[in-house]
Formats: structure tokens, sequence, C-alpha cells
């Protein structure tokens, strides 16, 4: 009651003004430093990140590809929702997929996407924009931490780690994810493996709560990077007791902010864990071997680089990206080059007795996390000839992950288990800084250093960095999207829920992708509505049958509409040119009609 009594002094509150003003003021004085000391990678990501997605800048409310995009939209749409209390009673009740329940369990979450760019949509509600919005930031703070932990691998080199933020953010794996905003995510990891080993040399606990914020949103991201930075962690702690690289108190301090954090994901992690028990959403090994990374992955160049288009010109026919359907694990050969040669010196120098200390077990430590990251993404068998699918021709070897798979059932949700590789990539960059600390350190690379640095530079930008701006569809239903009135209209007038959209034709012409079904979902995400429409990896059972008898629009299927608990039928008139007679048949059989534009008609059942 005093301290309450003292706030209602205007002494006090000028006392608390004066403090958070303090504070600000050292904040913007402290970034104005930190911007000043590393201007010139934050610059080179910068500037190259907007070069890239250019296209996608001037198009940043109006253009997205169908599929996941679209999906991806819609989930952090639902999520802004859900944290402002709007219309979400229940937060695994996602509106799609209506009136199945615990429908944002289909698919991964992203609740710390949705939390932290909360603000883009008080900006614009558009499910378009900050869907772009966050694609674009992912890819730039994936390169400028990375560069960030290089520069401090490197004491304070500019050239190696700028290079190494370039290749961790526009590397091929990363090229394979430019849709799953949950696969970017990863760009968390080089930030808290950078706040860990500040820690561990400053031993100031500020940057244990920076530490703990940071695994907390990389774990509400994805479920999948969540276990890959799990890894990465706990191998670099392991690494630091078995070579004494801090004091044990330190290691214990920092793995009990990691174990706190997984903690953390409990609320959320049960409800899968049940959700996929009682549905058996679960992945075998026949999908592990179609989307684990093979040897020849990490060998065959990707098509959107440099080297890619002369490789696979003079070798018309080679089967692209080796048998990985998910992602691309080249790395490039140059990265694997300093990597033998960062080896190289640090082993040599230990054989010296000239060796740091420090940098042999952080070298060591880190080359065991990327042997552990290429065998998981390697998957549960590695097979030499025939096929890349389980039961064909060639000799199969088991790999740890076929015992992870069978012993932790518990991470059968990881289909694609060569999105591993990521940390092939990262480790491979930290190399990039390492390697910058010892050519200033050997006499013989010193006096090649920049000839060497522009060799390294060239050539990773011909192996791994993209050769084209941001890949775009073609499809004209992609470019220009604007939110359509019919979901105006839904949104403006409350009582309007439970909807089921019916078109007469498959989807668009030429559309590759089951891309109308996305869309339906990324305009659920606009107004909030239940919707019996969805898309996402997994489905009801009885959905598919459900909807081919709606489009019957017969008494049987009006029938079956209002068991099912809905309330409204738009017909896409667009997309049933042929079975114009749906709008027709909707008419008489629901009789009453409530909107219609050229695109939509909009009935109350």
């Amino acid at each position: 009651m005093r301290q309450l009594a003292n706030l209602k002094n205007p002494t006090a509150y000028r006392k608390v003004a004066v403090i958070a003003l303090k504070t600000c003021l050292d904040f913007l004085r402290w970034a104005k430093s930190f911007l000043r000391a590393n201007w010139i990678g934050t610059v080179v990501v910068l500037l190259f990140t907007i070069f890239f997605f250019w296209p996608v800048l001037t198009r940043i409310g109006s253009y997205i590809e169908g599929g996941d995009e679209m999906f991806n939209a819609w989930t952090l749409s639902r999520n802004y929702h859900c944290l402002m209390h709007d219309g979400c009673p229940k937060y695994v009740d996602g509106n799609i997929y209506f009136p199945n329940k615990n429908t944002m369990l289909y698919s991964e979450a992203q609740l710390s996407a949705g939390l932290v760019t909360l603000p883009l949509y008080w900006i614009n509600d558009n499910p378009i924009f900050t869907y772009n919005v966050w694609t674009v930031a992912s890819f730039f703070l994936a390169g400028w931490f990375m560069y960030l932990l290089a520069k401090y691998l490197s004491k304070g080199k500019e050239l190696l780690p700028t290079l190494a933020g370039l290749a961790f953010a526009y590397a091929p794996i990363k090229m394979s994810s430019i849709g799953h905003l949950q696969n970017l995510s990863i760009f968390y990891l080089p930030l808290i493996i950078l706040l860990v080993l500040k820690f561990f040399e400053t031993k100031r606990r500020h940057y244990l709560i920076g530490l703990f914020i940071a695994l907390v949103l990389q774990f509400y991201a994805s479920w999948y990077q969540m276990i890959f930075v799990l890894i990465a962690v706990g191998i670099l702690l392991f690494g630091s007791w078995l070579f004494k690289l801090t004091r044990s108190k330190q290691i214990i301090l920092a793995g009990a902010v990691l174990l706190l954090a997984a903690l953390s994901t409990l609320p959320l992690a049960l409800q899968y864990v049940s959700f996929s028990k009682q549905n058996h959403a679960t992945f075998g090994i026949s999908d592990q071997l179609i989307y684990e990374s093979s040897l020849k992955d990490y060998t065959i160049p990707h098509g959107g680089t440099l080297l890619g288009k002369l490789y696979y010109k003079l070798n018309p026919g080679t089967q692209a990206n080796a048998f990985n359907l998910d992602s691309f694990s080249y790395h490039g050969v140059v990265l694997y080059a300093v990597a033998l040669m960062l080896l190289a010196l640090v082993w040599h120098s230990r054989k010296q007795g000239t060796a740091n200390r420090q940098l042999f077990g952080m070298v060591i430590t880190l080359a065991a996390l990327a042997l552990v990251g290429f065998v998981i993404s390697l998957g549960p068998l590695l097979k030499i000839g025939g096929a890349y699918k389980y039961g064909s021709l060639g000799i199969s070897f088991p790999l740890p992950w076929l015992l992870v798979d069978k012993l932790l059932p518990q991470l059968e949700f990881i289909r694609a288990i060569g999105r591993a590789s990521v940390l092939v990539l990262f480790v491979l960059c930290c190399f990039l800084g390492y390697f910058a600390l010892s050519v200033d350190k050997t006499w013989w690379l010193k006096k090649i250093k920049w000839p060497l640095y522009v060799g390294i530079l060239v050539l990773v930008c011909v192996e791994i960095l993209p050769f084209h701006q941001v890949p775009m569809t073609k499809l004209p239903n992609n470019y220009n999207l604007s939110v359509p009135a019919v979901y105006k209209y839904i949104k403006a007038h409350k009582e309007i829920d439970d909807i089921v959209t019916v078109e007469g034709d498959s989807d668009y012409p030429n559309a590759p992708i089951p891309e109308i079904r996305a869309e339906w979902v990324l305009w659920a995400g606009y107004d909030n509505r239940n919707t019996f429409n969805g898309y996402s990896g997994y489905e009801p059972p009885t959905y598919m049958a459900d909807y081919i008898l709606f489009k019957t629009m017969s008494p049987q299927a009006a029938a079956r509409m209002k068991q099912l608990g809905l309330k409204y039928v738009i017909i896409d008139k667009q997309l049933s040119t042929t079975e114009p007679w749906l709008r027709d048949r909707a008419e008489q059989l629901l009789a009453k009609k409530i909107y219609e534009d050229k695109r939509y008609a909009l009935f109350k059942i």
C-alpha cells in the first residue's frame, strides 16, 4: 500500500519518468555504438537482401505464391487474432477444417513468429503483407546474426564474417525454404550461440536473459528447428566442458537456461503429442527416406547458382538436387576446403605445442556438430546404388537415426530429416570466422591473405549464392492480389460465421499445386471466421468426401452442411466454369442470397 501511495506522488512519477528516459537514452547510445562498430557487414547483408527480394518488395501486399506460403500467411494471421483474444476461444482450435477441433495442430503453429510480427498486423491486416515482410526479415536476420557471430569468432575481422552471413542466409538449403517460415526461423541459431559464448566470456547474467528469450522464440517458431538447436547447443555445452573452455558453473547455468526454455514449450508440446497419438499423425520410415539427404546431395550443385547453371548445361539430363525432395544440401566445395584447412592448421599447432586451447576446443566441438548434422541429415538408412526409396535395389546401411526413430517415437513428426543439413552449413560459416583469425596467426598464409580472401569470396559467390533474384511464380493469379470483397463483407458482419466455399473447377488453370485450397485458408486468416475448407500437412478423414458431396449442391449436401453446423455457403463463380449451374442450384436450394459480386455469391443455409 505504501508503494501505491508513493506512485500517487508527482515526485515518484518524475523519478520513474527520468529512469525510463535514461534507460532509453542509454540504449540509443549503445545501439549507435554497436552499429558503428558493425556497420560494414550490416549494410552489405541489408543491401543484398533488398536486391534479392526487390521483386517481392515492390509487391509486398499483393504477391504471394500458393500452397505453403498462403498457409503460413494464415498461420500468422490466426496467431494475431488469438493473441488479441479476437474470435479465438481456444488456441489449438484453428478456424480451418471446421467443425474439426485442434486444427491449429495440423502443422507448426509458429506462435513466436505471430508474437514478434503482431505490430505488422496493426499496420496492415492483409495476411500477404505480414507474411512477405517476415520472410524478407528472416533472411536478413539470418545473415546479420551469422555475421555478428563469425565476426566475434574472428575477433573483429570483416570480410570473411560478412561472407559467412551471406552464405548462411542465401545458401541453396535456404533457397528451398523461401516458402516455409518455420524453416527460416533457424536465423535464431547464430544469435543463440553468440549469446552463449558472450556469457562464457563475460559471465554477465543479462546474456542469459537474452539467451532464454532467443531460445523460447526459436522453440515456439518450429519444432524441427527446436530439435536442431537443442542438438547444437547441447554439443557446444558438452564440448565446452570436455575441453574446459569455461568454468563448470557457467556451463551448468547455460544448460539450465536451455532446459527452462525447452520446458516452457510443454503447454503446446503436450497438445501436439496428444494430437499425434490420437490421430496417428506421424511419419514412418518411407517418408523419411523420401525427404532425407543423400551423399549426392552434398556434391551436386544447385541450379540457382552460377556453378549450377554451368553444371547442368554441361550435364544435360542430370537429376537435379540428387534425391532429397525437400531441401538442398550442397554447401560448396570452397567452404569444405576452408574447413579442412582450418582443421589442419589447428591440428598442426596442437602437434607443435603452440595451439590456443580455446580455439582448438571450439573448432573440434563445431566439427563434431557438423558431423552430427551430416549423419542425421542422411536419415535412417544410407543407400548406395539403386533408387532412393525404401525397399529398392541397392546396398543399405543403418544409421543412428534409425535407433532414434524406433526408441523415440515422439520425434516421428520429423519427416524431412534432410533439413538437419543446416547444421553443417552453420558450422562451415563459423569456420569462415575462425579461418580469418587463423590466417593472421600463420605467417605463410598471412603473406597471401588478400589473394586468398578474394579467391574464397569469388568461389563462394559462384558456388552457393543465388544467381538470380528471388524466384517467383509467373501464374497471374498470384500477382496483384487484394482481399476479395466478399471477405471484407464477411469481416464487417460478425454474425456471418461457419462457412464453406464451393467451386466447380478443380483449381486455377495450370496450377501446379492445389492452390485454391490454400487461397481459401489465406483469406480465412483475414476474416477470422470458421471455415470448412482447409489446407495443411494433415487432413481430417472425412474432409474430402464431404467436400465432394457439397459440390453437388443437392438436398443431401445441404443436410450434411447443417449436420456439421455450417451456416453459410460461398459459391466461387470464377472457378465454376465447368459447372455453371452451381449458383443456380444454390439459389434454388438455399434460397437466401445475402451478397454477390463479380466473382462470389454468399448464401445463408
